[in-house]
């Protein structure tokens, strides 16, 4: 094989996928190219379009799905109408997602690919592990071990090929980094959907050069899909992508490059998150400041409140957290810190630890003269 080869890492988690293919987004206007693509599960059927170049084709199918239009349940399912496919015919039935992949993934098309494919299912009773290339499977089979990786069992029934039955990849590992690096991988980008299945973190170490992409925030249960959380993690996941390659600055929040300096971004992190701004927006500086000034603006009341309650040269670290909100909290610490007073609740070393959140907005607050 030749030096230097490039993998894409896929891994499982059922509606979560559509982060992947908002990261692909990102990877794809950042010029970055793929020479194999391996995917656990949902990562198996992004991957697969990853093989065949059919990102935008990708990007409009995860945002019309519905639940019912991949599992054999009703339009409005919920997490016991699973539990009660389980108990009556061994999970839900995968017609939808059958059908899916018939309609989408082209066995021909991605044999042709100059990006090879693999990916991991799981045979029963054993729960043997299949590693397979897209060499290994018979011709017009791909879509079968497709969708034999993606059987979330006992959830979602198992999945018949020859005679044999198949589950999840996500059993045996929802990360399969080492398979890539076994079949010549130098370099690994990896996308994670903290989903269920076995993640083994040495996988992390099975490769010199990996870059790990996966969300901050909660994507929801990987059995139900909804288009309106659908166009958020396709949108979060091109923003954490980007900000993995530094096109974009900051970590729970996305900032135009450059618009605060490194310190100051992981401060204007902390307050996004103790006054709840929008993760989905890709803030400038004047937008975000104004933000977190209307924020601050629609505490008044709450800070009078704990005002009368407490004297801030006296309280413990604990009592605060007892009478005031984070919000509140960070908005008092930020008045503390521009006062340059000492003798203060700032002296305390407890302050670090316990309200280290609200102390990080409260500096960001006082830095940027919104108190």
């Amino acid at each position: 094989m030749k030096k230097g080869k490039r993998a894409l890492v896929l891994s499982g988690g059922g509606s979560r996928g559509a982060y992947q293919v908002g990261a692909w987004r990102a990877l794809d206007e950042l010029g970055i190219k793929f020479d194999m693509v391996v995917g656990v599960s949902v990562g198996a059927l992004n991957g697969a379009m990853v093989c065949q170049g059919e990102r935008v084709l990708a990007e409009h199918l995860w945002r019309q799905l519905e639940t019912n239009d991949i599992f054999d349940v009703s339009s409005d399912a919920k997490l016991e109408d699973f539990a009660a496919e389980m108990i009556k015919q061994g999970g839900a039935g995968t017609h939808g997602l059958q059908k899916f992949v018939s309609n989408y993934v082209d066995d021909e098309a991605m044999r042709r690919s100059p990006v090879d494919f693999g990916l991991l299912t799981i045979e029963l009773p054993a729960l043997k592990p299949h590693y397979l290339w897209k060499s290994d499977i018979p011709e017009g089979r791909l879509g079968d071990y497709i969708i034999a990786s993606a059987s979330a069992f006992p959830m979602v029934q198992s999945y018949t090929i020859d005679g044999k039955e198949f589950i999840d990849g996500g059993y045996d590992n929802v990360m399969p980094i080492h398979m890539a690096v076994e079949h010549g991988a130098t370099s690994v980008v990896a996308i994670y959907l903290k989903a269920a299945g076995r993640f083994d973190r040495k996988e992390l170490t099975c490769c010199n050069d990996i870059t790990l992409i996966q969300p901050n925030y909660d994507l929801g249960n990987f059995l139900l899909f909804d288009k309106a959380n659908t166009g958020r993690m396709l949108l979060l996941g091109y923003f954490d992508t980007m900000k993995a390659y530094g096109a974009f600055d900051g970590d729970y929040f996305t900032f135009i490059k450059g618009e605060f300096d490194k310190r100051t971004v992981r401060h204007a992190d902390a307050a996004g998150r103790v006054f709840g701004l929008d993760p989905l927006i890709l803030y400038r500086r004047k937008e975000f400041l104004d933000a977190i000034l209307d924020a601050v603006l629609s505490a008044g009341s709450e800070i009078k409140r704990v005002q009368k309650q407490i004297d801030l040269g006296s309280v413990r670290a604990a009592d605060l957290l007892k009478q005031a909100n984070p919000k509140t909290a960070a908005i008092l610490l930020a008045r503390e810190i521009q006062s340059g007073l000492s003798g203060t609740l700032l002296d305390s070393r407890y302050i670090p630890k316990m309200l280290a959140e609200p102390l990080s907005a409260a500096k960001f607050l006082a830095k940027s003269g919104l108190i």
